[in-house]
């Protein structure tokens, strides 16, 4: 019996939560290599593309109940805010590309509820959503900040950018036919046949496997992008997906070129709990854009003053 101790920091849970006596899901189909399983050694054959790396974070900074005087029905919401933004690489060379940034109160049960501005720049969008459910406005939060990266995602790619972005590609549904790859640092079914599953654990640092259909729509395949010390079978291993609307030969060319270039930025041990799957751009990104959403102390007064002043009458 073998023991490892995965690097992960617990509090982010296991990148590997696939229950192997569940069996596949049945809805993968390779399409590369007939019926065999390989490990690809890609090379990059020419200039690097100009990459873009893309991601989002949101934060859910006070929970809301507006109450009916004369029903006593009450509406919950979410004020919060989310942002959005890109790590280009242009002649090797990173730097932050466009962000977005945006602060929204969302409520639930059909209602809308408007906060005043407060000073130190301080306003929200109001939204309303139809669902009752106590947890709806957190979630309709995160939707929003992942259609926000989907747009961005693909405007980067029709501006000639290699997008990775980081999670699977749900929310970029316009333009499928652009080179947009989605980045999955954690795995939670079992995909392939079981006897192909087990071989995924045989890559090496820049290997990928044959590439499977995934669904109606997407091409995938697994990488790993960096090893570790004691870290077990699955450690470092990530799976792309890429949309099947461009081709299968266009999908080979892209994740060949992911899988040449992407590991020298997997992340390192020492400066991020996620490495190496959680990609040294997107650590950077995600540090950048929560700078950018502001202190969140401050956002949780200033949400306070905002309902302080209606109570007062400040605003109708």
């Amino acid at each position: 019996m073998t023991v490892f101790a995965e690097e992960w920091a617990a509090t982010y849970g296991s990148p590997y939560l696939v229950v192997e006596d569940d069996g596949p899901t049945g809805d993968a189909e390779l399409v590369e290599d007939g019926a065999e399983f390989r490990c690809h050694s890609p090379v990059i054959d020419g200039a690097a593309p100009q990459l873009a790396f893309v991601d989002g974070v949101r934060r859910g900074e006070a929970a809301l109940y507006q109450v009916d005087d004369t029903t006593g029905a009450v509406a919950r919401a979410v004020a919060g805010g989310h942002a959005c933004g890109a790590v280009v690489v242009d002649n090797g060379h990173p730097e932050f590309g466009a962000n977005r940034v945006l602060r929204i109160v969302i409520c639930g049960s059909g209602v809308k509820l408007e906060l005043p501005a407060i000073a130190g720049g301080w306003q929200w969008k109001p939204v309303s959503i139809a669902n009752t459910a106590p947890d709806a406005p957190l979630h309709e939060l995160q939707i929003r900040m992942r259609e926000e990266e989907g747009r961005l995602a693909e405007e980067l790619c029709g501006d000639g950018y290699l997008v990775i972005v980081d999670g699977p590609l749900t929310f970029v549904r316009s333009r499928r036919d652009l080179p947009v790859v989605g980045y999955i640092k954690t795995h939670q079914r079992m995909l392939l046949p079981a006897e192909m599953h087990r071989k995924i654990t045989t890559l090496g640092v820049g290997q990928r496997s044959s590439i499977f259909r995934l669904g109606a729509d997407r091409y995938s395949c697994y990488l790993r992008v960096g090893n570790g010390f004691g870290g077990g079978p699955w450690h470092g291993i990530v799976r792309l997906e890429v949309p099947q609307s461009a081709g299968l030969a266009d999908t080979v060319r892209v994740v060949d070129l992911v899988a040449a270039i992407v590991p020298r930025y997997a992340g390192v041990a020492h400066c991020d709990p996620r490495a190496p799957q959680n990609l040294q751009p997107v650590g950077a990104l995600e540090k950048h854009l929560r700078h950018l959403l502001g202190n969140g102390g401050l956002a949780v007064r200033a949400v306070r003053a905002a309902v302080h002043t209606l109570e007062a009458g400040g605003s109708s």
